[in-house]
């Protein structure tokens, strides 16, 4: 079989990570939007008045709980995608398990961050409006425009989802690069939400 001078097996097995994290970017809103839009925010908030400990808390668990989902997913998928395309699978090396890794960290990642801006808007349908378009449209379109692309790398979604394959990369930003810029995102949105949190009435 023949492939391309391009083809990127790491790539193709990571393929449908952006896909999966759809649903766990959504459950994380929710998390955080169903509380407030019923009210039970202000039991929670009674139960633990400590509000900062108590918002650190829920987007560490859920984070956590969005990465384990993304290991089940995501490890049994590369290794069903490897088994496919047979002697051109990724070598089985670090770099290739840290390709692996960097993915569930992305989603992770993705999962906090939309948590943050969940808190600081208070809304699901907001929320989801604004970030889903962003994360799995807006962005890729944006990154193919010539004069806005290059900043549009750093986009939370564009730059941690470096991460996802193992070609050669363009511009700036390589793997380990791009997800350390989500990283940064994703604390300024976590920063903003545990303002909110603090600072505005439940």
């Amino acid at each position: 079989m023949l492939t391309s001078p391009g083809f990127d097996p790491v790539g193709l097995g990571l393929s449908a990570v952006p896909l999966g994290a759809i649903v766990l970017v959504v459950m994380g809103i929710l998390a955080v939007t169903g509380e407030y839009a019923s009210g039970s925010i202000r039991t929670s908030l009674l139960a633990v008045p400590d509000r900062a400990r108590f918002y650190y808390a829920k987007v560490g668990l859920v984070s956590l709980v969005g990465g384990a989902l993304a290991v089940a997913g995501v490890v049994p998928a590369f290794l069903i995608v490897q088994h496919g395309i047979g002697e051109h699978a990724a070598p089985a090396e670090a770099g290739t398990a840290g390709h692996v890794l960097g993915a569930v960290l992305y989603t992770a990642l993705l999962v906090a961050f939309s948590m943050g801006v969940a808190t600081l808007l208070r809304s699901g349908a907001a929320t989801l409006s604004l970030l889903l378009p962003l994360f799995f449209m807006l962005s890729t379109i944006l990154s193919n425009i010539p004069v806005v692309g290059e900043a549009a790398r750093f986009l939370p979604d564009v730059a941690g989802g470096r991460v996802l394959g193992a070609a050669e990369p363009e511009g700036a930003l390589g793997p380990w690069s791009g997800l350390g810029v989500l990283v940064l995102w994703t604390a300024l949105a976590v920063g903003a939400g545990r303002w909110a949190t603090v600072r505005r009435d439940a």
